[in-house]
């Protein structure tokens, strides 16, 4: 039998030693190593972050930590460094892999898959985080709230703003992505009496009853929202799901807010419909290049609120994932159930072989 030993891989926003105090707790007898990815600087672990999530683990080199670190895992936890298939070969006896975030671009999913290796998120670990600054900037940009406080810091005590001050009550809200953190916005929007409608061709009718969210197809969710909120996932299928004809959809006094990621929406129409007001405004938290350049055309804008892809990161956030990832793990191991899987083909494959190698 091989046992439960883990190698916790932590950087700048979740530290190792956060993995190692969930494993401790939910895993019992397991083996602890730790590493720190890029030590603690937070610029240059955005810089790589970036690098990783546009071209994949392999689009950095291996970790340094690894090169002196002595380790034999069955089970690795990380957070946003690079797990790719030079750093599984380091490590013959691994079985599982626990990223503690939604996405998993920093994982060569094909080839842990290839060498019979477990891959398990979190998902939905900064719903609330996200939902609370998606509302959060409906506020914003339908009251100029930022565009107030940027005046004020230049002496000007301001007024009169490219938009017109709204009210959300009664506004109609469509939601794309009927998801964990789209379902939470439908809620905490819920006391403003505004009217929810919602387009996820993935959610089930029972999924959009619950949230008490009206499902309508795209092309209606564009035409009829005073605010539109993106929420989805962004694969393949979903890259550039909000693009010109959609944009060109909406009201010229409708909003759009994305606090999901960049490539759900084509950026180049956006950028025209606010320079030719075609649209109210937009209040954005994340870009397809990151950090967001100084000679950036939406920083010459009168009408966007931006912020720099903070919406999913509060203190709770962090520090409860590594939490979520080893209850998913501890799960496997004693209960052999599994939630947050992403590779349950593996799981069928390896039968019986698996829970001997993770025996405790």
């Amino acid at each position: 039998m091989i046992g439960l030993r883990a190698l916790c891989i932590g950087d700048a926003m979740i530290g190792p030693e956060k993995f190692a105090a969930a494993c401790s707790e939910l895993l019992a007898t397991v083996q602890i190593q730790t590493a720190m990815w890029l030590g603690g600087d937070k610029a240059e672990l955005q810089r790589e972050r970036v690098l990783v999530e546009k071209g994949g683990p392999d689009a950095v080199p291996l970790p340094q930590c690894l090169k002196t670190l002595k380790a034999d895992p069955t089970v690795l936890l990380a957070h946003y460094a690079p797990v790719s298939s030079r750093m599984m070969s380091l490590f013959p006896n691994l079985r599982v892999i626990g990223i503690a975030r939604g996405g998993v671009e920093n994982v060569d999913l094909r080839a842990a898959s290839e060498r019979n290796i477990l891959v398990f998120n979190v998902t939905g670990r900064n719903a609330n985080a996200v939902s609370d600054f998606a509302v959060g900037l409906i506020l914003s940009e339908l009251r100029n709230i930022s565009r107030s406080h940027s005046a004020l810091f230049r002496g000007e005590w301001k007024k009169n703003f490219a938009n017109q001050p709204h009210e959300l009550g009664g506004k109609q809200i469509g939601i794309i992505g009927v998801g964990k953190i789209g379902t939470l916005v439908a809620r905490k929007l819920s006391g403003f009496a505004v009217v929810v409608s919602g387009y996820d061709p993935y959610a089930s009718p029972e999924q959009f009853r619950a949230a008490g969210i009206k499902s309508v197809s795209l092309q209606d969710l564009m035409s009829m929202s005073d605010v539109v909120t993106v929420h989805a996932r962004l694969t393949e299928s979903t890259r550039g799901l909000i693009g010109e004809k959609e944009i060109g959809a909406m009201r010229p006094s409708a909003i759009l807010i994305n606090t999901a990621r960049s490539g759900l929406v084509d950026s180049r129409a956006l950028l025209m419909a606010l320079q030719n007001r075609r649209i109210a405004g937009a209040a954005l938290d994340v870009f397809d290049e990151e950090p967001l350049p100084p000679s950036h055309p939406l920083l010459k804008l009168d009408n966007v609120t931006l912020t720099s892809h903070l919406a999913g990161t509060t203190v709770e956030a962090l520090e409860n994932t590594p939490y979520l990832l080893c209850l998913n793990i501890r799960k496997l191991v004693v209960e052999r159930k599994t939630e947050n899987l992403l590779n349950p083909d593996v799981m069928t494959h390896l039968g019986e072989t698996l829970w001997q190698d993770l025996a405790d």
